[in-house]
């Protein structure tokens, strides 16, 4: 049968469609894997630029200490300078080469001081030369500028980062690293980083010979590119997955950014160390971990081991493994020679120095009791809620690091020597060091493991005071003039007071002795019971506690019962401070405070701390009572001070209360206030007193500190008197006190002032005075238990 046509065509059909057909889904496939590739490429480049775009880090707030200044008044000696720089980590040198270097010539001091951001103004590094006549500051040259200035600021040290997500940082622009960090970097990591688009196949294929040639894994072909996106984007599974993705956001990220801006989120990105639990990220914080000074300061042969350790930090930490770490460094160094970075004779002698690095772990651990009395005044300041604008915020506080060095070595040496020689191991101690002229606290001791940031005895113990609450009550006394001088004798026998639905309560002074009489003055020296008992009963407990709370206990509970008196509640050293300022400062209260400003990352000022001096008891009283603090030191319950310090003129004030359990000195002297806890953290007994204890350990600190002597300045209301050895008038005595003559009285006219206080019995009495003042109250009732109480010394 005849085949048509038409059926030759349809049999020649089946031969030409598969292969349309494979085509057509061949280019469907591709078209399908490009829209893919194309949509997983814009979703990563999403990714890219949503992080690099925004805020690529959670910035650990850097904390400062308090910013120093070198003024020509300050007639400072060349010693004391000198001294001073080395303090703030500057360097003696021959030969000024960078930025902390200085050198002696002569009478002169010539230093390159470090650019610093300051809270008002950026200052760049300038060259200064001090000349001195006599062995004191005469004249600042600024040498660039080419002039003389009469001061200049020194850079505060970070003394702590706030850290957030478990990682430590400092972000620091570009142009602020060193160009040999940089060359030494691309050299080792990278050598066509400016050359390719994000991946480099040379670099690959250079690789995987290198390793053939090794047997073994000796080089890697990633660009610093793919580094930085495995860092940021990635994990470190070794999967080619992983791979692919870090190759396209690789080139993704170079298309997207320059390379210098990629060049600086590397180096404050990259992974080099650990400190604890927390990651070191950065160069300039790796510099500041493994050396204590910024990547700006390093050597070359320091650089070179920072870069070295970029290949695997662990494997090259120079405190765990300090021989790898040193090979490292020198493989860097040869490269750099290979390269003509360096010469033969630099390498030589750069390959021959120790790795140089400093004690393991400085990098912000370092004073935690003040770390956490800051961050607690932070949230008191700018709320819980805004605590999260602060990220990469500079932080400048009152912090003088070498007071808080001094308190620290004082108090481990004084509690570690009373352990031992007391057969007590569990003594503990808190210290607090305020300027009371301008309420910056300037060092904090938690307890003796000094670099332990656990409970902050300093903050948040709250231990019986004793003794020490007696100056205020004086001080309440002394607004009075006419009814108590310092010359006032106040009974000194033994009393029962009554109070309504409580047992009697009997107070005794700590040695159980007793007189008719004693001057009120030579009471608080002695810190006697009784006659305290005595004068706060008179005035009232209501008016004692309004004037202690205008003093700065306004937010500690103050029970109103009698034994308050002696001191039977419990304060914090911190807010035992707060008290203890006003009385130094005349009478003038101002917070205590470990801030003075904020700064966030773009240096607006987020926080300025303001404040303003309030005159919350008469000057003439607080000068009454300063002057008998000091006789304490004289001749009183610290009268051990004077042998060494009579020259400083001292006020103090020691504190002991029931069985010995909590020791209190308190010291003052010409610019700070000086609060010390010494007693056990399971309140058992310490077989001390304030003076046998606490003042042990302010002993100690004055062996180390750089302390004023104190100078009075006596208010125009107060006259200087004699009075004889019973306290009458006598203008003819060598003996004076100071007298608040309120009306301008003539004292001498009299020849003996002896004003009848009475004992205080089973109510007391409210008949001073009024005064349209802050401590003018209502009167008051007793009706809370009472304990016994028998606080002294």
């Amino acid at each position: 049968m005849a085949t048509t046509p038409a059926q030759n065509t349809s049999s020649k059909q089946p031969s030409t469609t598969p292969q349309k057909s494979w085509t057509t889904t061949l280019l469907k496939i591709a078209f399908t894997a490009f829209c893919m590739l194309f949509c997983y490429s814009a979703y990563l480049d999403w990714q890219i630029r949503s992080k690099m775009d925004g805020q690529i880090w959670r910035l650990p707030a850097e904390v400062y200490s308090r910013i120093e200044s070198v003024r020509v008044s300050d007639q400072l000696s060349l010693e004391q300078i000198k001294q001073l720089l080395l303090d703030n980590e500057y360097r003696q040198t021959t030969m000024i080469a960078a930025p902390g270097d200085f050198k002696i010539e002569d009478n002169t001091i010539v230093l390159l001081r470090r650019a610093f951001p300051f809270p008002d103004t950026p200052e760049a590094q300038r060259v200064f030369r001090l000349r001195f006549e006599n062995d004191k500051l005469a004249v600042i040259e600024d040498l660039i500028n080419v002039k003389a200035i009469d001061e200049f600021r020194l850079a505060p040290k970070l003394i702590a980062i706030l850290q957030s997500d478990k990682e430590e940082r400092l972000a620091i622009s570009l142009q602020q690293y060193p160009r040999l960090l940089i060359d030494a970097l691309l050299l080792t990591e990278d050598r066509r980083f400016f050359q390719h688009d994000g991946i480099s196949p040379l670099g690959i294929l250079r690789a995987v010979i290198t390793n053939i040639q090794a047997g073994h894994t000796v080089q890697g072909g990633s660009t610093l590119t793919q580094q930085l996106v495995k860092n940021l984007f990635l994990s470190n599974e070794r999967t080619l997955t992983r791979k692919i993705n870090e190759a396209l956001m690789a080139l993704i990220l170079d298309w997207r950014y320059d390379k210098n801006r990629i060049l600086e989120t590397y180096l404050n990105e990259i992974y080099l160390g650990q400190n604890g639990d927390n990651q070191i990220h950065g160069f300039e914080l790796a510099s500041q971990f493994y050396f204590g000074r910024s990547v700006r300061e390093i050597s070359l042969d320091q650089i070179a081991l920072l870069v070295g350790m970029v290949k695997g930090p662990s494997l090259y930490n120079p405190w765990r493994n300090p021989t790898n770490a040193l090979e490292r460094r020198n493989v860097v160094l040869h490269l750099m020679l290979e390269h003509k970075i360096i010469g033969e004779e630099l390498y030589q002698l750069l390959s021959q120095r120790p790795l140089g690095v400093q004690e393991k772990g400085k990098i912000s651990r370092k004073y935690p009791a003040f770390i956490q009395t800051l961050q607690t005044e932070l949230r008191h300041q700018l709320g819980e809620g805004k605590t999260e604008n602060l990220l990469g915020a500079r932080i400048f506080s009152t912090l003088d690091v070498k007071q808080q060095d001094r308190a620290e070595q004082a108090v481990i040496s004084a509690v570690s020597d009373l352990q031992l020689k007391h057969k007590n191991p569990f003594l503990e101690s808190a210290m607090v060091v305020a300027d009371y002229q301008t309420g910056e606290v300037r060092a904090i001791v938690g307890g003796l493991q000094t670099q332990f940031a656990g409970f902050n005895r300093a903050l948040s113990a709250k231990r019986q005071i004793g003794s020490l609450v007696k100056p205020s009550i004086y001080l309440t006394a002394l607004m009075y003039p006419d009814q108590f001088r310092l010359n006032t004798p106040i009974n000194n026998q033994p009393i029962t007071i009554n109070v309504k639905g409580s047992p009697p309560w009997q107070p005794r002074n700590y040695d159980r002795k007793y007189s008719g009489s004693v001057m009120l003055m030579d009471a608080l020296v002695r810190s006697l019971n009784i006659p305290t008992v005595n004068i706060g009963m008179k005035l009232g407990l209501t008016k004692v506690i309004s004037v202690q709370q205008a003093m700065g206990w306004d937010k500690v509970t103050i029970p109103k019962v009698p034994s308050m008196l002696l001191g039977s509640y419990a304060i914090s050293p911190y807010d035992v401070t707060k008290l203890y300022q006003t009385i130094a400062n005349e009478g003038t209260s101002i917070p205590l405070n470990t801030i003075n400003s904020v700064v966030d990352r773009q240096g607006n000022v987020v926080y300025s701390r303001e404040f303003e001096p309030k005159q919350v008891v008469p000057r003439e009283a607080a000068f009454q009572t300063l002057f008998a603090m000091q006789q304490v030191v004289d001749r009183g319950t610290a009268h051990s001070l004077q042998p060494d310090y009579a020259y400083l003129h001292l006020a103090g004030k020691t504190g002991t209360t029931n069985d010995a359990r909590d020791t209190w000195f308190v010291g003052i002297d010409g610019e700070n206030v000086t609060t010390i806890w010494l007693g056990r953290d399971d309140n058992g007994e310490t077989k001390l007193t304030g003076a046998s204890g606490a003042l042990q350990v302010y002993k100690e600190y004055l062996k180390r500190a750089t302390t004023r002597p104190l100078k009075l300045h006596k208010p125009e209301d107060i006259k200087w008197v004699g009075i004889n050895a019973y306290g009458g008038w006598d203008c003819s005595s060598a003996r004076t006190i100071p007298v608040w003559a309120d009306r301008n009285q003539s004292f001498c006219q009299q020849t003996e002032y002896t004003p009848t206080i009475p004992s205080a019995n089973a109510v007391e009495s409210n008949n001073v005075p009024k005064q349209e003042s802050v401590w003018d109250v209502l009167n008051e009732g007793n009706s809370a238990p009472v304990e016994d109480a028998r606080p002294a010394n």
